[in-house]
């Protein structure tokens, strides 16, 4: 018998909640947001709102992290319920998805099969970070990556935020040239370093340096990052692009949009283009203006 544990609380408090649930020793987690289709007979998330599912070995381990959450998210109601070991181990791998995004396939590695004739092969199995493919932001991100680069072979990519690594193991496979990710989070950054050796691209480089400590700037900046977090990093996001380099920020919800525009345009930047996926915002800006 495993134990999990439910917490739903809103976008800017996840990364906290992140943060304390790494250090509580989990087997697993699930992280889904309010797009995302609920698992059956569970009930559907408000908007703005992510929630949490934490798997453990034992009711002990369960509920000494319902008593983290509870000190450092006051306002949170975490659960803890039993879960039969067959539903965590086989069941929930109904729920993930594989995705097809323009000449990219990223999925788990028991849908291999399911990739046809994608010339490029992204292997993610979800674990403790962000980013297995199936999130509208995701999916966008990947798609920019496989429209611009075609036009700039070789060019530098930087991922802030890199969860998972999939958006830096992309880049690196459609030709970038030096491909660097960056993560204030040591157990995503080790995350993605596994996926980049299982992907046949450890030439990545992958570290948890601020970003001022980064060294250089980039022709290609993407942040799939929460929109609170982009406001306050605008001025180093703007700092790393490159003169005449593009900056994709998604994570961003459609009523966040415009406050992140203004960050950034404050910043010189200029709105090249605004896409959507649901209430999801993808905004590419170009450094021209500040060249």
């Amino acid at each position: 018998m495993y134990y999990s544990l439910h917490v739903e609380v809103p976008e800017e408090a996840a990364e906290l909640l992140q943060a304390v649930i790494d250090g509580t020793n989990p087997l697993g987690l699930e992280i889904r947001d309010h797009t995302l289709k609920p698992p059956p007979g569970a009930p559907p998330l408000k908007p703005g709102c992510v929630e949490l599912k934490v798997y453990y070995e034992g009711a002990h381990e369960a509920e000494e992290a319902q008593h983290q959450v509870r000190a450092e998210l006051p306002e949170a109601e975490p659960r803890v319920a039993p879960v039969e070991e067959e539903d965590w181990s086989e069941t929930w791998k109904k729920h993930i998805r594989s995705v097809r995004v323009g000449r990219i396939w990223v999925g788990p590695s028991w849908q291999v099969e399911k990739a046809g004739d994608a010339p490029v092969h992204i292997v993610i199995d979800p674990g403790m970070a962000f980013g297995t493919g199936d999130h509208p932001t995701t999916e966008m991100c990947l798609a920019e990556l496989d429209l611009e680069l075609p036009c700039r072979p070789g060019a530098s990519v930087l991922d802030v935020g890199t969860g998972s690594g999939v958006l830096a193991i992309a880049a690196r496979k459609l030709g970038a040239g030096r491909v660097v990710g960056n993560d204030v989070d040591p157990v995503a950054v080790q995350i993605a370093r596994e996926n980049a050796e299982k992907n046949a691209v450890p030439e990545l480089e992958l570290t948890e340096k601020p970003l001022e400590r980064l060294g250089g700037t980039f022709d290609l900046v993407v942040a799939n990052i929460f929109a609170n977090v982009l406001c306050q990093l605008a001025p180093r996001l703007a700092a790393r692009t490159a003169k005449d380099g593009l900056l994709l920020l998604t994570g961003i919800l459609d009523t966040q949009a415009e406050e992140v525009q203004q960050a950034f345009e404050r910043e010189g930047m200029k709105l090249q283009a605004r896409r959507a996926s649901g209430e999801w915002v993808l905004l590419t800006f170009d450094n021209r203006a500040s060249a």
